[in-house]
Formats: structure tokens, sequence, C-alpha cells
């Protein structure tokens, strides 16, 4: 599937800057240091600044290098109608901001200095069959390095 996926954006904007990244393309049409979207998995730690609210690709790195946001769950949309940008962002947050963040990072999103987002189905991929939003974690104040897993903050 190459059909773009729409990142979302939670409560807080994150404000992230970006990272240059170097190397070879795991996917053809893919850009150079760059990932098929579709590859993206919870425990990946991607850079999301610049990337618009359409995307195919997005940078995946290591978790220990600098980066905008880590995965930190994923979960699938049922239904065979495209719900809507709105309804799909009230879902992500309900499950994104709930007991999947408590979880990861050790206290309530309320308590929490990190802001989620996420990566959500378009219609274009509603269509072709994406279901799956993935959560995603970052610092409102920018990147971050290592996993924000039981960060407790």
């Amino acid at each position: 599937m190459n059909a773009p996926v729409k990142r979302a954006v939670g409560a807080v904007i994150l404000s992230l800057s970006a990272l240059a990244l170097a190397g070879c393309s795991i996917l053809t049409g893919v850009p150079e240091g760059e990932s098929d979207v579709f590859s993206v998995e919870v425990g990946d730690c991607i850079n999301t600044s610049g990337t618009g609210d359409e995307i195919s690709s997005i940078p995946i790195v290591p978790c220990d290098e600098a980066h905008d946001q880590e995965v930190f769950a994923a979960f699938d949309l049922d239904g065979d109608t495209f719900p809507g940008d709105s309804a799909i962002e009230d879902e992500r947050s309900a499950y994104c901001d709930g007991d999947a963040f408590t979880e990861f990072v050790g206290i309530p999103y309320a308590d929490s200095m990190y802001a989620t987002s996420g990566l959500t189905p378009t219609q274009s991929s509603w269509d072709q069959g994406d279901r799956e939003v993935l959560c995603t974690i970052g610092d409102p104040a920018g990147q971050t390095t290592g996993s924000l897993k039981g960060i407790n903050q």
C-alpha cells in the first residue's frame, strides 16, 4: 500500500525540529533515509517535522538518537465506511490519551509533560483497507533521546 496516511495532531501540537538522515531507502519510490509509513510499528522512533499532513514515507530512527516521536501503541478502527477525520481523531485521542498512555508512561496523560499524536488512515488509505491507528508520544518542547517507556513524567 502506498496510499498516504494523515498524521493527526493530539490535544497539544508538537513543535518539533527536523533531523537530517542519510542512508538508502528500503523500498522503491520511498525517499532516501525514510521508510514506507506502513512499515512503522510500536517501538519505532520517528521524525515527523516537515512531513505535512498526508504522508506515505517517514524517517524511522534508532530511539537512542534524537527523535520527534515514539510509537507506543496501536489499534484498529472498525467499520466499512470511512468515519471522517474528526471521528478518527476522537477515537485516537480516547485510546492514546487513556489507559494506553498510562501503561506506557506510568502516569495519566493529564499529569504528564508529554503530548500524544498519531498516524491515522486517510479516506484514500481507508478505501484500500487501512484501519490502523498508531499512537505516538513526544515532548512539546523538542526532540527526545531514548524511550519514554516508564518515564513517569
